[in-house]
Parts: structure tokens; sequence; C-alpha cells
């Protein structure tokens, strides 16, 4: 179904066993491609990711005390562009089968990757706190009703002093939802809810905003029309600091 306008839940069975059939899609030679898909263009998954990396990672003021927490972090794409010496690096992801793909892809001693529900994210962190949270096409997975738990929860794992990066497919128009809607590019059914930019930014008010952050920068991720080839949707990015 195609939901336009409309709230509607999503299911986090169905998107979940969606990503573990990804994780038995990747592929070396194109391996970005099994969270950003286009699994048949290799060159169109290489210059998004180049150019998202491009666009965010100055903005991001990583360096040697960095303490990075990547909310979905998937096979480790952002961990991959992370080339500084760095303090810590955790990656959580709630399909275990990208977190082992992961791991096996990444053994730098202070790069850690784990299964992990977002409900449970606080518990799973053992007492960690970081200055620079990477949020990357995570919340069109997330349901209205779980959705300011899970950015509390996030906030609360921030430092005092802290940088919250967003990036997130969004409505163009009025809120999109699909659900258990079949994908002929992917093959399969997918369910995802592309909130409005000012939904989203409704829910960082009643959280990150309510806990002192602020927006620093937000704007449409790719200019290019051939890096951002949906009408209904585009990639949005927020900068929140504290």
């Amino acid at each position: 179904m195609r939901l336009k306008g409309e709230k509607a839940e999503i299911c986090y069975e169905e998107t979940k066993e969606f990503f573990k059939k990804r994780a038995c899609k990747y592929n070396p030679e194109n391996p970005y491609s099994v969270t950003m898909y286009q699994d048949e263009h290799k060159d169109l998954v290489t210059e998004r990711n180049r150019k998202e990396i491009e666009i965010l990672y100055p903005r991001l003021g990583i360096g040697k005390s960095s303490r990075i927490l990547d909310v979905a972090c998937g096979i480790g794409r952002w961990a991959d562009a992370v080339q500084e010496d760095i303090d810590l690096y955790y990656g959580i992801d709630f399909c275990s089968e990208l977190v082992d793909i992961a791991n096996d892809r990444n053994k730098r001693p202070n790069f850690r990757f784990f299964s992990c529900d977002l409900n449970h994210v606080v518990r799973k962190m053992n007492g960690h706190r970081f200055n620079l949270v990477l949020m990357i096409g995570i919340i069109v997975y997330i349901n209205d009703v779980e959705l300011n738990g899970v950015l509390n929860s996030i906030e609360s794992l921030c430092e005092e002093h802290a940088t919250v990066c967003v990036r997130e497919p969004i409505a163009s128009d009025q809120r999109l939802t699909l659900k258990r809607y079949y994908s002929e590019e992917l093959k399969d059914d997918y369910n995802a809810i592309y909130r409005s930019k000012e939904e989203l930014i409704g829910a960082f008010e009643t959280t990150f905003l309510a806990k002192g952050f602020h927006i620093a920068e937000e704007r449409a991720l790719f200019e290019e029309a051939d890096l951002n080839n949906r009408k209904e949707t585009h990639q949005h990015y927020f900068i929140l600091k504290r």
C-alpha cells in the first residue's frame, strides 16, 4: 500500500526480515548497495556515498577526541569514512546479519558493532556517552508512537557538548507511508514512513531541542537530479548542536 497524507504503522518484524534478506545480497564489489539499494547500479551507489560523505563529513568536526555513536550502522559504511584516530566508535543496528558483516569488515580495536533494538540502546551502551551521533536513514523505519522515546534515549547518550547528524529521506510534499509495498527495484515488500520536514522538526522540538540542542543547519542533501531520482521524496540532512 501507498498511503499519502495519513498516519499508519509499519511492522518492525517485516522490516527486520527485509534487512536480513538484504544482508544475504552483500557483495564486496558493491558493498554499500546492501543499505543504499541500487543493486544493479554500482556507479550510482558509489557516487551517492561519495557525495554524502563529501557534504556531511566536514560539518561533523571529527577528530582525536570524537566519541561516535552510529545508529543503524548497517555494514559500517560511515565507519569506513572515518580515517582519523578517534577515541571511540560504536555502531548499532537491529539486524544482526548486517552487524556481523560490519564486524568482519572493520577490525580497528576502538570500533565496535552491536546488534541492538533501539528500545534498549541505553542499556547496551554500558554507561558510554558520545559527542557525535549519526542517525543516517533510520527514522523512516520508526513508528510515530515510539519516535519521541527513541530520540530521547539517543539524547540521553549525548555528552553535554555534542553534535547529532540526521540524514533522512523525507517527503517532498506530504507524508508518504509504504506499507507492505512491493518494490520492483528491490524485488521485495518494503515498509517505510517518509515524513515531511515539518514533522521531523516537530519531533526534534519535543526531544533534542527541548534538551538544549539547536538546529545549526538543514537542507536537501543532493542538488543533482541524477542523485535524487525520486519524485515524492528526497534526502535531507539536519545538523543539531548543543
